[in-house]
């Protein structure tokens, strides 16, 4: 019986979504930060799935990356990342950065995953101290949050996020 329950239970842990996020802060060319973390799906994510599952009019895909200032998981119900302390005066645009469509690749030639593989380059419009969070979004929609160390993005960076996403299948 112990056998069957450990199996249930790793079966559980890889039917489900998995993300992971490394972002790399470059100045010149020389690696000044590198952050790894795992992604948490919220429920407008799932739901956002959902409708672009089921062809959903006005389902959008994912074509924005957001950074924050949260330092804890805001649980499943969060709308939005953590912004700035209001005395910073960053504007909320200096927080975003559009996802093109060439920076997605698709691999279906994995065992047991469909792997969605998003690099995006982000360039600081301003200095942005202690960014701690990061997620994707389609429109107004956020998909997901990742938590890392405090990181000090600043004006002439190349920060570059790149996300891998597994959906797994057969199990």
């Amino acid at each position: 019986m112990k056998d069957r329950t450990k199996m249930s239970a790793t079966a559980t842990r890889t039917s489900h979504i998995r993300g992971r996020l490394s972002l790399v802060v470059r100045r010149n060319g020389m690696i000044a930060a590198r952050r790894v973390a795992s992604n948490m799906v919220l429920r407008g994510g799932a739901a956002l799935i959902a409708r672009l599952y089921s062809g959903a009019g006005g389902a959008k895909p994912i074509d924005t990356i957001g950074v924050g200032f949260g330092t804890a998981p805001g649980g499943a119900d969060m709308t939005a990342l953590t912004p700035p302390d209001a005395r910073a005066a960053i504007p909320a645009a200096a927080l975003l950065t559009a996802i093109p469509a060439a920076s997605f690749t698709v691999v279906t030639d994995q065992a047991d995953a469909v792997q969605v593989k998003i690099a995006a380059l982000f360039h600081p419009t301003q200095d942005l101290i202690g960014v701690t969070e990061a997620g994707l979004s389609a429109g107004d929609t956020l998909y997901n949050q990742v938590i890392f160390e405090a990181v000090n993005l600043r004006v002439g960076q190349d920060v570059t996020f790149f996300w891998q996403i597994d959906f797994p299948f057969g199990h």
